[in-house]
């Protein structure tokens, strides 16, 4: 049972409260903002509402409003805030995996390198706490691209009407998921690309979302890793909704989306997205991904 603050009516449920609410003239914001008072840790100002969920679980507005006030803590006080944030989020989502950078990126949190610095170490902190990470496997070496094997050539599919212009060898091929793949499943460790414009992912994660995890379920029945490579800086994905020729088009909002993208992340291990900010970089980072590391190219995507 949930109690109204304005008049102390008792609701059987939250969406009831929310329902009501609209009675005493108040948008939802106005409620949770006068009622559940929460101020941005470094500049003081309201926490912005967004949903409640969200409302009542960041301490900051802006990722630069928390990057300046981690920089006034001591390590100590680092440390344990960073470790406050990501034990908040096990608990409240029930993580299996250890969070990928998109996964951090897309929430209020520091990044992957930033727990790297503070901690020495990101995957051991997320050991520690018990998370299982995907990418045990990699070395903190860099992965350079190198020339790609002989008698080895990426696959296109049929259904690419605008495909990558390589400088590799490259064949039009009818593939059972993804829009690219390497002739030698070995050298690529099964690796697949699935290439999406910014219009094509919201679309995948919003209307398509249930085929496409069909499609990620089908990958697995053939032991195979698929990447999403979206065209679009990751910044500006997760603020479609202020790119005028994208909002005008699209209903569900950043925060529908890429809590959709971090689902799928802890769903399933064969998955993976990735953020580029130019069609040449998505090309370079998918001949990055196919001929990088041949031993083990699927672990290291994350590196990349």
């Amino acid at each position: 049972m949930v109690n109204c603050k304005v008049c102390d009516k008792e609701f059987k449920s939250e969406k009831s409260l929310h329902a009501h609410i609209k009675c005493h003239d108040l948008r939802l914001a106005e409620y949770y903002q006068k009622f559940h008072t929460r101020r941005d840790l470094f500049s003081g100002d309201l926490i912005k509402f967004k949903s409640k969920e969200y409302y009542l679980s960041t301490d900051f507005n802006n990722r630069t409003n928390l990057r300046k006030w981690l920089e006034g803590q001591t390590d100590d006080e680092k440390k344990k805030y960073c470790e406050k944030i990501l034990k908040a989020r096990i608990k409240k989502k029930n993580l299996f995996y250890a969070p990928s950078q998109v996964e951090l990126r897309s929430v209020m949190s520091p990044p992957v390198q930033y727990y790297n610095r503070v901690f020495g170490d990101y995957n051991d902190l997320c050991n520690k706490l018990g998370l299982k990470n995907k990418f045990e496997k990699l070395t903190n070496k860099t992965i350079k691209e190198t020339e790609p094997p002989e008698d080895c050539k990426i696959y296109i599919d049929t259904r690419e009407q605008k495909p990558f212009k390589f400088d590799v060898p490259f064949e039009i091929k009818t593939l059972k998921f993804g829009d690219y793949a390497l002739s030698d499943k070995k050298v690529s460790g099964n690796c697949y690309i699935e290439r999406k414009s910014l219009n094509d992912f919201i679309g995948t994660m919003s209307g398509g979302y249930d085929r496409f995890r069909r499609e990620i379920e089908r990958a697995i029945t053939e032991d195979a890793y698929l990447v999403v490579l979206v065209e679009r800086c990751i910044d500006e994905a997760m603020n479609f909704n202020k790119l005028p020729y994208v909002s005008s088009k699209v209903r569900a909002t950043p925060e529908y989306i890429f809590n959709r993208v971090r689902s799928l992340n802890q769903d399933f291990k064969n998955v993976q997205f990735l953020f580029a900010k130019t069609k040449t970089e998505a090309m370079r980072l998918c001949k990055k991904i196919f001929f990088s590391n041949h031993n083990n190219p699927s672990n290291s995507v994350l590196k990349i």
